[in-house]
């Protein structure tokens, strides 16, 4: 059930930052100057600061990024000791934020002209609106598909059993992945990539953020159930565009990313399947993605250099 409480006691609040945008890095120098550069190229339009945390980068990182501090006093920087992954970095980026609203933003992603004041203007159209999330664009213009229906139990028997890849444009077989939708229309959706989200600033707020126990996998899944679940809708905007080269930091570290993203997809209907007759098949489920990450971890192992996917487990 929606949580009203949530909705009513979440009201609009006018600050004199308009939007902050969230960035987490990790690894991020051969992407991070095309995005700063059109951060800072988009918040001259509008009222706004860009925090970025760093997850303890090993490259060149955080030199680049203090070196962008010494420029602009839009950007907030915070350098982690550790790699805390990427749900804690965002929520510590957000308890540094002031702005009355957040754009979630991946380091590999180049934003277009005039797409952070169209992205505003859509999510303060309507009240009812807590998520607006643009259309993602690989560098040579082909569409991600990257919007999904929230996953059921029977998702992830279809797709263990290769059923989604047999039929890829069923809505019964590969309807979690939304197969059926060409990514080129309005509309609202259960969740958009997390690469990049627009999300009203109370609402984040009073949402605790990202849960931390989905430290990089899911953890845009479980923000968007939460959001709906809080009586909000969702839209995805395909007239707006950004650029996105994807799992850039994902495929730096594949064996490890290949085993939370495993568990955390078990965490995700271990917290939102809760009810006594759903608990047999959260453990069905639970053996089954063990099972599939066996052959995924030897491939993972056989091809280092196998790029994978960067958005889902199976």
């Amino acid at each position: 059930m929606p949580n009203s409480n949530l909705r009513e006691n979440i009201e609009d609040n006018s600050t004199s930052i308009k939007l902050s945008v969230l960035m987490v890095t990790y690894n991020s120098s051969q992407t991070i100057n095309g995005c700063i550069e059109s951060v800072l190229a988009e918040l001259k339009a509008s009222s706004g600061e860009l925090i970025i945390v760093d997850n303890h980068s090993t490259d060149d990182t955080p030199a680049l990024l203090e070196s962008y501090t010494a420029q602009h006093p839009e950007i907030i920087l915070q350098l982690n000791k550790v790699n805390r992954g990427f749900a804690i970095g965002n929520n510590q980026a957000l308890a540094l934020a002031s702005g009355e609203h957040f754009l979630i933003l991946n380091p590999d992603t180049v934003l277009e002209t005039g797409v952070l004041n169209a992205l505003l203007e859509a999510l303060e159209s309507d009240k009812n609106i807590g998520i607006v999330a643009p259309q993602l664009q690989f560098p040579d213009g082909r569409i991600q598909k990257t919007c999904r229906r929230f996953p059921r139990h029977i998702d992830v028997i279809y797709n263990v059993f290769g059923l989604s890849n047999f039929f890829p444009g069923s809505r019964q077989f590969n309807g979690w992945k939304m197969g059926d939708f060409d990514h080129e229309t309005a509309r609202q959706v259960d969740q958009p990539a997390g690469a990049a989200l627009l999300i009203r600033g109370k609402l984040f707020r009073e949402l605790n953020g990202f849960d931390m126990n989905f430290p990089m996998f899911f953890n845009d899944v479980d923000l968007c159930k939460r959001v709906k679940n809080a009586g909000y809708e969702i839209w995805y905007l395909p007239q707006f565009v950004i650029q996105h080269l994807g799992g850039a930091s994902v495929k730096q570290a594949r064996l490890k990313m290949t085993l939370s993203s495993h568990v955390s997809f078990f965490r995700y209907f271990e917290k939102h399947f809760t009810r006594l007759h759903q608990q047999p098949m959260n453990f069905i489920v639970g053996i089954l993605l063990y099972l599939s990450l066996i052959p995924r971890l030897l491939a993972v192992l056989l091809f280092k250099s196998g790029t994978g996917k960067n958005r889902d487990t199976l």
